[in-house]
C-alpha cells in the first residue's frame, strides 16, 4: 500500500506482513482489542509506523486480514464441502474443519468476538463470513431434503442457521469462554457435534435409502 495504491508483494514483504499479523494477534490477546494501537504493533514488531501503514489501513484492516486467513483455512479443510449423500462420515469431515480451527486459533476467535461487538465494519464482515457458510449449508441441506437424506419438515435455511450456530457457539464456549479442566479433546467435540447435528437434521445414510428402494 503506497501513494494510495495497492500492489502485490514479494516474499520478503509477505514475511513482514505475516510478522505484523502475528504480533498484532498476540497483542490483542494480551491487552484487548481496544487497548492496542498501530504504533504498539509497530514497536513490538521492530518496524516503523510507516511500515505498518504500507500493509494495513487501520486496526480494523488487521483484524479483517486475520479473519480472511481463518476463512481460507476453513475452506481449505473442507468446511463448506459436505454432501448429505456422504452421510455422517462426510458431515464429520466438515464439522472437523470448523472445530479444529477453533481449537487451534483460540486467540483469534476471542478477538473476533470482541472486535465485532465494538466495530460495525467488523460486525458486517463477520456477518458476511458467517452468511457464506450458512448459505452453503442451507443449499446442501436443501439438496439433502430433495434426495431424501434430510428431514423435510423444517426449512433448510432455518436448519442451517440453527446447526451452524450450535457448532460455533459450542466451540466458543468450550475452547475460549468457559473451557473445562482438563481441556476438551477436539476429537470428542467433533464426534459429539456430528452426532447432535446428524440427529437434529434426521440424516439418513445412503444404504438406508437403497434398502428401502
Amino acid at each position: 500500500r503506497q501513494d494510495g495504491k495497492e500492489t502485490p508483494v514479494g516474499p520478503r514483504a509477505l514475511k513482514t506482513r505475516a510478522k505484523l499479523l502475528e504480533t498484532a494477534e498476540a497483542l490483542f490477546a494480551a491487552r484487548g482489542y481496544l487497548q492496542v494501537s498501530l504504533n504498539d504493533i509497530a514497536q513490538q514488531s521492530d518496524v516503523s509506523l510507516g511500515t505498518v501503514y504500507q500493509y494495513f489501513a487501520d486496526r480494523n484492516d488487521i483484524v479483517a486480514a486475520l479473519a480472511g486467513e481463518s476463512a481460507l483455512r476453513m475452506l481449505n479443510r473442507g468446511a463448506d464441502s459436505w454432501e448429505p449423500a456422504s452421510g455422517r462420515i462426510g458431515l464429520r469431515r466438515a464439522i472437523s474443519a470448523l472445530v479444529t480451527l477453533y481449537a487451534e486459533n483460540t486467540q483469534f476467535f476471542a478477538l473476533w468476538e470482541t472486535a465485532s461487538q465494538v466495530d460495525e465494519r467488523l460486525a458486517t464482515l463477520r456477518r458476511e463470513f458467517v452468511g457464506h457458510f450458512r448459505r452453503t449449508f442451507a443449499r446442501m441441506l436443501s439438496g439433502g431434503v430433495d434426495a431424501g437424506f434430510v428431514r423435510a419438515d423444517i426449512d433448510p435455511e432455518s436448519m442451517a442457521r440453527a446447526m451452524s450456530l450450535m457448532v460455533s457457539a459450542y466451540c466458543y464456549d468450550v475452547f475460549i469462554f468457559d473451557p473445562p479442566a482438563p481441556p476438551a479433546d477436539p476429537e470428542r467435540v467433533i464426534d459429539d457435534l456430528t452426532a447432535l447435528w446428524a440427529d437434529a437434521v434426521g440424516l439418513r445414510e445412503l444404504r438406508e435409502l437403497r434398502a428401502e428402494r
